[in-house]
């Protein structure tokens, strides 16, 4: 018979299922199926399985229940998620999200949880310098370490097409590969 969580994934169940161990803490077969989804829908059905399968067995249970709480912590928490819940000491927040999960609510982001532009560079500290540009549109290069290559007329050097060859300069060479007597053939590609 079919796990909750591979029926409602609509994948092959089998004794060896992935899901099946995940599922064991979560009393209802509805609550089961409903943080399935959850998980599934957040993080992707190949992407729960790839994480699922990337573990060795006695840690898929844990590793299940952590996704969970990191995908309502996220919902609910968009910017800093479980880990933010907790260091703010709002963890009950992501657990009664859980609990609405598991019931089979919805959930939205909570709009007390939003962080105010301003504090953001309190809390995680000042954005890199390296690739940004700053208010007057130069870039801020430490140790001339740009994302994007500099142009040469910022660099004070006139702006210059790269040099072409003729095909009359002494630059332009004519070689065939022969014993000497044929004809030696020129490629007009440029013309």
């Amino acid at each position: 018979m079919s796990c909750n969580g591979c029926r409602v994934l609509r994948k092959g169940c089998s004794d060896t299922c992935i899901l099946r161990p995940c599922l064991d803490w979560i009393e209802s077969a509805e609550a089961q199926a409903h943080a399935t989804v959850f998980v599934a829908k957040f993080f992707g059905r190949a992407g729960l399985m790839s994480f699922l399968s990337s573990v060795p067995s006695p840690h898929r249970p844990s590793l299940f229940r952590s996704l969970l709480f990191e995908a309502c912590g996220r919902t609910i928490n968009p910017v800093s998620g479980a880990v933010g819940l907790q260091w703010t000491r709002k963890w009950h927040l992501c657990q009664a999200a859980v609990e609405t999960v598991l019931c089979g609510g919805a959930l939205r982001p909570l709009p007390d949880l939003a962080v105010p532009a301003g504090e953001v560079e309190e809390l995680y500290g000042p954005p890199p310098k390296i690739g940004w540009t700053s208010s007057e549109g130069s870039p801020l290069c430490d140790l001339d370490l740009c994302l994007m290559p500099r142009s040469p007329t910022e660099a004070g050097e006139p702006r210059r097409r790269a040099a072409t060859p003729s095909r009359n300069s002494e630059e332009s060479v004519t070689t065939s590969a022969g014993t000497g007597e044929e004809k030696p053939a020129l490629l007009n590609l440029f013309v």
